[in-house]
C-alpha cells in the first residue's frame, strides 16, 4: 500500500500521504479507514499530501474514479480537504478535480482546496 493516514490530535485533522503510484482502489482502502476508525469522526477534515504522487499517470477518468468514489461516503461530506502537491502540472490536475468537485451537483458537500506548502493547507483547514 501506497499510503499512510496519521491523526494530528492538536489539529483535529487527518494526515494522508500518498506514495508515487496511488490507485483507485487504495483511495477506496483509504475513505473505508477512516469512515470505520474509532480514532476520530468521520467528518474530520484532511489534509492530502500528494507531493511524491506521479501525476504523469493520472487521466481525467483516474479523478472521476476518485469523485465517484467520495460519493459514497455521505458521512465525510462536512470534511474539509486540503490537497498539497508540488510543481505547476500537479497543481493544474488538481485545481481541475477541485473544480469538477465544485461543480458536481449529486452528492459532494465537501470543500476542496490545492496548496503547494503543507503550512499553507493547515493554515487553511485550521481557519474554520
Amino acid at each position: 500500500m501506497s499510503f499512510d493516514i496519521r491523526f494530528d490530535q492538536e489539529k483535529k485533522i487527518l494526515i494522508v500521504t500518498v506514495g508515487d503510484t496511488f490507485t483507485v482502489e487504495e483511495f477506496q482502502t483509504v475513505m473505508d479507514e477512516i469512515t470505520r476508525s474509532e480514532q476520530y469522526p468521520p467528518d474530520t477534515d484532511a489534509l492530502w499530501d500528494l507531493r511524491a504522487l506521479d501525476f504523469a499517470k493520472i487521466d481525467s477518468r483516474y479523478l472521476q474514479g476518485i469523485l465517484q468514489i467520495r460519493k459514497q461516503y455521505p458521512e465525510r461530506n462536512t470534511a474539509r480537504l486540503a490537497h498539497i502537491v508540488k510543481g505547476g502540472f500537479a497543481f493544474g490536475m488538481m485545481r481541475m478535480y477541485q473544480i469538477s468537485s465544485d461543480l458536481d451537483q449529486h452528492g459532494l458537500k465537501q470543500t476542496v482546496g490545492v496548496f503547494k506548502s503543507i503550512p499553507e493547507g493547515e493554515e487553511w483547514l485550521l481557519s474554520r
